[in-house]
């Protein structure tokens, strides 16, 4: 019987966690059963042709973490209990107390943690300890690893895979289709800044410093903002930005000569995979180590570390984004440094566990598929 995968996803900050869940359930070999449950409000959006159940997070339901620890329980167990799947994948850096202890539950059930690395120094400890209630922990690769200081660094029931990303490069738009998509003009400076909420003509945020130092240096160009697809506002940013809403923005990115994004995981990467010219900001986020991740594509020469405050960064992303050479330089350099997508390996792994392969034997599994990749 072909393998039963269930993925959960956890809420965070933004769509990271399920978006990479998602990558991995679209290529399931034919046959998996694959299904997602999730507690970000944008599954419906991100999950696409996969069955899916969202549970409301705490914060959605606007209750204290302690009220609603017992109505996951109840959820993710009645999932179980319908789907009977034989491996179930979470994706968050904190697994919460009703997966970490469905094995109790639950025995028949293979259990993964894929578990993103580059955490923040000393950060995490209590965490890790609950790897051991996971037959599996799959780390997403990081292109940034040389400089990862974290705590999960070199733990041994980790097994790596390449960087994971949504799309491959083969399944973005061309530049010019992806403009005529967005409604964007062709044969002008175009950037794509994403740095969260608020307006871009308050000087006092990253976001508005940004904009108004690209404004201000290519008066002609288009700036272009996103409105997240779990906006709950829609407000025009005002004259001579453009925003933009397409989903998964990553299908869309060579429209931009510039993309100006924070160093998280997933647009990080699916910046580097798209060689795109990239201007990254490290967010001060609670766990991920985003400014080392943005050193290391300005050491490398596959981006620009930006600090949004300080005036000569920003005119440097500028310079970029009137310079053409430069740009293709740091796409030349991008596609050098890219591995290729680990969302494949991944699936192939946890379809192995769940057809009940012994953990030894899954570094192979995961050979296999990047071996037949390469042929």
């Amino acid at each position: 019987m072909p393998p039963r995968v269930l993925l959960v996803s956890s809420n965070g900050s933004g769509m990271g966690h399920l978006t990479r869940l998602v990558a991995m359930g679209r290529r399931a070999a034919p046959g998996t059963d694959v299904q997602v449950l999730s507690m970000s409000s944008a599954v419906p959006l991100a999950a696409g042709d996969l069955p899916f159940q969202y549970v409301p997070s705490a914060d959605d339901l606007r209750i204290s973490p302690r009220r609603w620890n017992p109505v996951l329980h109840r959820r993710l167990g009645e999932a179980v209990e319908r789907l009977r799947p034989t491996v179930l994948v979470f994706d968050g850096t904190y697994p919460y107390r009703a997966v970490a202890e469905l094995g109790e539950r639950f025995p028949s059930v293979r259990r993964v943690w894929s578990r993103r690395p580059m955490w923040k120094p000393g950060l995490g400890a209590r965490q890790l300890l609950l790897s051991r209630r996971f037959d599996l922990v799959l780390e997403p690769g990081e292109l940034a690893g040389g400089l990862d200081r974290g705590l999960t660094v070199g733990r041994p029931e980790a097994l790596t895979v390449r960087p994971i990303t949504l799309l491959d490069p083969s399944d973005a738009l061309p530049a010019e289709e992806a403009r005529a998509a967005l409604d964007l003009e062709p044969g002008v400076p175009t950037a794509l800044v994403t740095l969260g909420a608020g307006s871009w003509q308050d000087v006092d945020t990253d976001l508005g410093a940004v904009v108004g130092a690209l404004r201000a240096a290519v008066p002609d160009a288009q700036v272009c903002l996103v409105r997240p697809s779990i906006a709950r506002s829609s407000a025009d940013p005002g004259a001579g930005v453009r925003t933009i809403s397409a989903y998964p923005l990553s299908r869309y990115l060579r429209a931009f000569d510039v993309v100006v994004t924070a160093a998280g995981y997933n647009t990080f990467h699916e910046t580097v995979s798209q060689a795109r010219a990239g201007a990254f900001v490290g967010v001060a986020a609670q766990l991920d180590d985003q400014p080392r991740r943005a050193a290391w594509a300005e050491r490398e020469g596959a981006g620009v570390d930006l600090r949004p405050r300080d005036r000569r960064s920003c005119e440097r992303v500028a310079a970029l984004l009137l310079d053409a050479a430069s740009r293709d330089a740091v796409a030349a350099r991008c596609r050098r440094l890219w591995p290729g997508n680990g969302a494949a390996e991944a699936m192939a792994v946890v379809e192995a566990l769940g057809d009940g392969a012994a953990r030894d034997e899954l570094p192979a599994v995961r050979d296999a598929v990047r071996a037949g990749e390469g042929a």
